[in-house]
């Protein structure tokens, strides 16, 4: 089943707003992702981060890893506690997966309401004019395409708003 438009304008919020991520499946394979994405792979345990610090901090805890499995291989929830305590002495800033996930379906809800509340008040006047411009210039433009790019703009602000207010 696809993904809805709601759930493609959350994972284009959490690449817009910079958020990576690093993941740990349940036999301890250790992975990175330049863009966060909503869903993860069954087994998977994933933690969000700033873009860039996901290879180093993926990096430094397959090298953990290495170094440990002598004694025995460690298990997902010690290799996602020394992720955390690798987060921490390098002063990154990691989220759970799930909760990352939370403020981009957060970031699109709150766009999507804004948009409803214009709606209501017959505010979308001049949003209805550029698509009419856009329209006279590409006549198989569809009114939904146009709104989606316009959602995805408003998202990029949101992001860059929220990159700057932290």
């Amino acid at each position: 089943m696809g993904a809805n438009r709601d759930d493609l304008l959350a994972e284009y919020y959490l690449k817009a707003a910079g958020v990576a991520a690093v993941w740990i499946d349940r036999d301890g394979l250790i992975g990175s992702q330049d863009a966060a994405r909503l869903h993860l792979e069954e087994g998977r345990v994933a933690y969000c981060c700033p873009r860039g610090a996901n290879f180093v901090l993926a990096y430094r805890l397959q090298l953990w890893k290495e170094d440990n499995e002598h004694v025995s291989a460690p298990r997902q929830a010690a290799i996602a506690a020394r992720l955390e305590e690798l987060a921490d002495e390098g002063g990154v800033g990691i989220t759970p997966h799930s909760i990352a996930i939370g403020r981009g379906r957060a970031a699109v809800a709150e766009v999507n309401a804004r948009l409803a509340a214009m709606k209501a008040k017959g505010e979308l006047r001049e949003l209805n004019h550029s698509f009419k411009s856009a329209r006279a210039v590409d006549p198989s433009l569809r009114y939904a395409e146009f709104l989606e790019a316009k959602k995805a703009a408003l998202l990029e602000a949101l992001a860059r708003a929220n990159a700057i207010s932290r």
